[in-house]
């Protein structure tokens, strides 16, 4: 075991040494375009009120590739971490890692940096913290890689560990090398927290050494002394990526990872520990027996699109499918549908994509969040639809607890038409904030809109905040319509409208509601008909809310209930 020497590191840009100081703030770099350091123009406004602009990135791996994640965001729904790449001022080794932190929802941010101890192309970096985080003195734990270049080669990359010591001052502690790591020469580092315990993977890339072989270091003592490593799966054929893991209660930790199966086709495994990642099961095949398409010669998985979580100690996992190497294809989530840990059966849902005997180019970047109701977000980005034109955009999902019902709430970030978001990712943490009835669900996110260098650009903070009662109230029509209810059939014409909308009902006996929703649940009005007997009967809505005000154009849900029937549906007003 090694000591990890607990030393406040100054660090910053032109001084690389151990002095025991304080990280200082660093300035803006230059947004959108070619880099010149000498160039440093204004931020770009954000495009929506709930977007805020965390620094200018010189590409898009400033967070992208590592299979951890580069947001913690706490359950007070205001303080946030993040720990990206920016750039160096060299255009070979583009790369140092920094951290910013809010206290304030997104609003302002501080950054500190950099924690590299030298510039590198490449770094991957990943972070996490404990779920009580700040309240107590469990502060953010940070991970990245270093790989630099040299005459167009890469060098061995080593790994390094630092945790935050005093939040948010920007104390923190010296980059810590993990042991063997640059002789394993890995890449793609994934952080996990729990109790006292700190579990770190990366991956063999064979960029400068070539063994393909995934690697784990564990601290049981808060990242005060770590383990020498050791193998945690042996290469495949050739090229992976390593684990993104998350834990569950008294030791529990489920590993997601994708590894190559054939030349250029790459499948999702998983594994399980019960001790916090001292042993581990044997590998899975995330779907076991049951594959996603009959034919799966030319199905593949993709190495920085896959994520999971586990929820109230089951795993839950989201992953997209392709084919070839289409960063575009469809978006699954995996979850149990029967055994228990060491023991699952995981049963595939697919979320966005079409009818198909093959995966379709619809959508990327799955990425899932959970609160602490155990309800499960799931974000992806596609070319969405929306009335009069199609926005390359992020989506969303919900799974209210106890369901197994996934609820597509439309577009999550709203700004496809100006930014071609890039990349997204989801806290793991949904915050439940606010007290009864006004409690929300807020669905903390990061995306950037970079190319490949020196295509820069911005790294974004955003969130969707969801009245839990919507939540609730859609599980409710759920649970009633697969146990209590009968559905029966409803004409909505037409849909997409532009003024009104009519429903048109068979005959029934009673009084029928009609209760519309926006894509985030809130109840936008209820209309009801007279308690008459009729053939047919017509609930009309003119597309205003309860005040008479008009609603903007967008996606909405209707529910028609008459006590003993209800049948539900997507909206569309295009005005």
């Amino acid at each position: 075991m090694k000591h990890l020497i607990i030393t406040i590191l100054l660090i910053t840009a032109l001084c690389y040494g151990v002095n025991s100081a304080r990280a200082p703030n660093v300035e803006a770099l230059p947004i959108k375009g070619n880099l010149d350091p000498s160039v440093e123009p204004q931020p770009a406004p954000p495009v929506s009120p709930d977007q805020y602009l965390i620094h200018s990135v010189p590409d898009s791996r400033s967070t992208s590739g590592s299979p951890g994640k580069n947001i913690v965001f706490a359950e007070d729904g205001q303080n946030a971490a993040v720990i990206f790449g920016r750039f160096s001022g060299d255009p070979t080794n583009i790369f140092q890692v920094m951290v910013a932190y809010s206290t304030d929802r997104g609003n302002t941010w501080t950054i500190y940096g950099p924690l590299s101890t030298f510039d590198a192309r490449r770094v991957y970096p990943g972070l996490d913290a404990r779920q009580d985080w700040p309240e107590t003195d469990l502060m953010v734990h940070f991970a990245w890689h270093q790989a630099a270049q040299s005459g167009g080669n890469y060098l061995a990359s080593p790994a390094f560990y630092s945790k935050e010591v005093s939040y948010p001052d920007g104390l923190i502690t010296a980059a810590y090398e993990l042991p063997n790591s640059e002789d394993w020469d890995v890449w793609l580092p994934c952080i996990g927290v729990k109790d006292s315990f700190v579990i770190y993977t990366a991956t063999n890339m064979g960029t400068y050494l070539t063994t393909y072989n995934g690697y784990i270091w564990r601290s049981t003592d808060y990242g005060e002394t770590w383990d020498n490593g050791r193998i945690f799966f042996p290469g495949p054929l050739e090229w992976m990526a390593g684990p993104h893991f998350r834990f569950g209660s008294d030791g529990y930790v489920f590993f997601l990872w994708c590894r190559e199966v054939n030349p250029e086709q790459y499948w999702y495994y998983y594994c399980e520990s019960f001790n916090y990642g001292d042993t581990w099961t044997d590998p899975q095949l995330l779907w076991q027996n049951t594959p996603p398409y009959q034919d799966m010669s030319n199905v593949t998985g993709w190495w920085y699109m896959y994520d999971c979580e586990v929820v109230r100690d089951t795993p839950v996992a989201t992953v997209k499918f392709g084919t070839a190497n289409l960063d575009y294809g469809e978006i699954w989530v995996y979850r149990p549908d029967s055994g228990g840990p060491g023991n699952w059966h995981f049963k595939g849902t697919k979320l966005v994509g079409g009818d198909s005997t093959a995966p379709q180019t619809y959508a990327r970047f799955p990425t899932v969040a959970a609160d602490d109701s155990g309800n499960i977000y799931v974000g992806y980005q596609a070319f969405l639809i929306i009335p009069g034109d199609t926005v390359w955009d992020c989506g969303l999902f919900v799974r209210p607890a106890g369901r197994d019902t996934w609820i597509d709430f439309g577009r999550c970030t709203f700004n496809g038409d100006v930014i071609e978001e890039n990349h997204l990712e989801f806290a793991h943490n949904a915050a439940l904030v606010g007290s009864p009835p006004d409690d929300s669900v807020v669905i903390a996110m990061v995306y950037h809109n970079a190319g490949d260098y020196p295509i820069t650009g911005n790294l974004y903070f955003d969130y969707r905040a969801i009245p839990y009662d919507s939540i609730k109230m859609f599980q409710g029509i759920a649970e009633s319509n697969r146990s209590l209810l009968k559905k029966f059939e409803v004409a909505v014409s037409p849909n997409p409208f532009q003024k009104s909308v009519k429903f048109t009902l068979p005959t029934f006996i009673g009084k029928a509601k009609l209760s519309i929703f926006d894509v985030t649940g809130k109840l936008v009005c209820e209309l009801s008909t007279p308690n008459l007997q009729y053939p047919t009967s017509v609930l009309t809505w003119d597309g205003r809310k309860a005040d008479g005000t008009l609603v903007n154009s967008g996606v909405y849900f209707y529910n028609v209930s008459t006590g003993s029937s209800q049948n539900q549906g997507k909206l569309i007003l295009a005005r």
